[in-house]
């Protein structure tokens, strides 16, 4: 064999394995977004949906959605229910999720504020003697890569 003929051979041998290699994602190209996997257990029953709320300051934590970075309401399946926030920045971040059965978007307390509705928030926090969860415990660091967190409700 030629010296010529070797060095086309080699040329086509790194073509066809360039061919056949997986395809990448082109440099300048939007990466898919992260997410922050939100999995919920322990839903007594199918009526009404979940909402789920993403703080990233205390500022409204746990119960006021409307001051949260980001709200979502899902359904949930056989006692189990899934939020997923996508494209949040790194940082620190408390969740807070209800079960919403009547869907009117707001945790249903008594006159003292126990809820009646079902409840959680990140890390399993329970509520302090005469209040909510603080906000310092429920955090967690979310550094932009997929993270899940498991919260499971409680009344």
């Amino acid at each position: 064999m030629t010296r010529r003929s070797t060095l086309q051979t080699f040329i086509l041998a790194l073509v066809a394995f360039a061919l056949s290699a997986p395809a990448t994602a082109e440099e300048g190209a939007p990466s898919p977004p992260a997410g922050l996997t939100v999995d919920i257990s322990n839903i007594q029953n199918d009526k009404g949906q979940i909402g789920c709320s993403l703080y990233s300051k205390d500022d409204g934590f746990p119960s006021k959605p409307e001051k949260a970075d980001a709200m979502m309401f899902v359904k949930s399946k056989a006692g189990k229910a899934t939020c997923l926030f996508k494209g949040l920045k790194p940082g620190k971040y408390a969740v807070s999720v209800m079960h919403d059965e009547d869907k009117d978007g707001e945790l249903k307390t008594s006159v003292v504020g126990r809820p009646k509705e079902w409840w959680g928030v990140s890390n399993n926090v329970p509520p302090e003697r005469f209040g909510p969860p603080k906000y310092e415990a429920a955090l967690f660091p979310y550094t932009g890569d997929p993270k899940t967190i498991k919260v499971t409700l409680r009344l």
